[in-house]
């Protein structure tokens, strides 16, 4: 991807990530060497900081909406800009992104009279924002006692550097630009073809209640990669804003949402669904582009193959960040706990109403957890 950056804007507002820091907490060593691999890249979570630029082959169709950066008085400042219906936004004003750290503040209502109330501690304690949004800049002031701070955003993008990553060799390419008919790979079930949408360069489209897609291949332990783009549902709320799902054997859930700008719960994007919270919360805006690089290992058996003596192990990396790290999950997730583990089943990706993308799927297969019966 070509890219025209500004020297000073690549200084100030580019953010490198690891999978060893989040600013959040020091992160585990990454399980595994194809994670250490996709960890060990720098920038990890982001590309340089760019100014939304329309003919970028990534970006979005939703010019307000997304990451901002800037400065408040002398010192940085980012945002995330939220769109939520009717005219009114949500815009989350913090001190750095990908973070748990607490909000310096937030600002919500349409775009050209925003307001926000006090927040509950920190540097801008019992303080008032105002601002106004623009495609050219978020601008305001903060009020404190008697002080004033003007702060001044511009519109920036930050990508995965997972996106286009190339399947390696022996892997199932479950989707890819040259795909040209979805029921090659994926059916309905039972047999019946896909009812899902091919658009252009390999996308697919949930057609909502068409039934989810479910791989005709099965899978036991495997590196999955995908990417995904939440639909623009601003009307939307909690669990029927954009929700999809990769289910992993059929059991296993990493859940698809946007919930950009949310807590970051274990039901929201990037949760293993309502098992496990991620780390952090690496949903990126809406209508774009965002990775997953999932590493499954299948659960173990005893010698009958029948008896299950280790759950499956996951780690989840979301746009080039470690969320989850060698995770053992006794069972499924959601209703994917009700089925008993096994050590190959389907890909399903869910059909929850809602028309998310999928593009550039593959799954390499990964060296298996040996048996009882393998040591003998």
């Amino acid at each position: 991807m070509k890219m025209t950056l500004n020297i000073t804007l690549l200084i100030t507002m580019t953010i490198v990530l690891g999978c060893g820091s989040l600013g959040l907490c020091k992160a585990p060593k990454p399980t595994g060497d194809h994670v250490a691999a996709i960890c060990a890249v720098k920038p990890v979570a982001t590309v340089p900081a760019v100014p939304f630029d329309a003919k970028s082959p990534e970006a979005t169709d939703l010019p307000l909406v997304g990451d901002w950066a800037g400065t408040i008085g002398t010192e940085p400042i980012v945002a995330q800009v939220i769109d939520m219906g009717k005219g009114a936004y949500s815009i989350n004003m913090l001190s750095k992104f990908d973070t748990r750290d607490p909000k310096l503040g937030v600002l919500t209502g349409p775009a050209d009279k925003l307001v926000g109330g006090s927040v509950p501690s920190g540097k801008y304690k019992d303080s008032k924002w105002t601002g106004a949004l623009t495609a050219t800049g978020l601008t305001g002031e903060v009020v404190t006692g008697s002080v004033k701070t003007p702060f001044s955003l511009k519109r920036v993008m930050r990508l995965s550097h997972r996106l286009g990553a190339k399947a390696p060799a022996g892997a199932t390419v479950l989707l890819s630009e040259k795909t040209k008919d979805i029921n090659e790979t994926f059916t309905k079930g039972g047999g019946k073809p896909c009812g899902w949408k091919l658009l252009k360069g390999g996308v697919i489209q949930c057609a909502p209640r068409a039934g989810s897609a479910i791989t005709k291949k099965k899978f036991g332990s495997m590196h999955l990669h995908a990417e995904f783009r939440t639909a623009s549902m601003p009307d939307k709320r909690g669990q029927g804003r954009s929700n999809s799902g990769f289910y992993i054997q059929n059991r296993y859930e990493c859940q698809v949402l946007d919930s950009y700008g949310c807590e970051g719960v274990k039901n929201e994007c990037g949760g293993l669904y309502r098992a496990v919270a991620p780390r952090v919360n690496m949903c990126a805006p809406t209508r774009q582009w965002q990775s997953y690089d999932i590493f499954f290992q299948a659960p173990k058996f005893d010698a009958s193959g029948e008896k299950q003596i280790e759950g499956a192990h996951i780690t989840v990396v979301h746009n080039g960040v470690l969320i989850h790290n060698d995770v053992v999950m006794a069972k499924g997730t959601g209703n994917g706990g009700r089925r008993k583990p096994i050590a190959e089943e389907f890909l399903l990706l869910q059909d929850h109403g809602n028309p998310v993308e999928f593009r550039n799927v593959w799954a390499a297969e990964l060296k298996s957890p040996k048996t009882d019966k393998d040591q003998k």
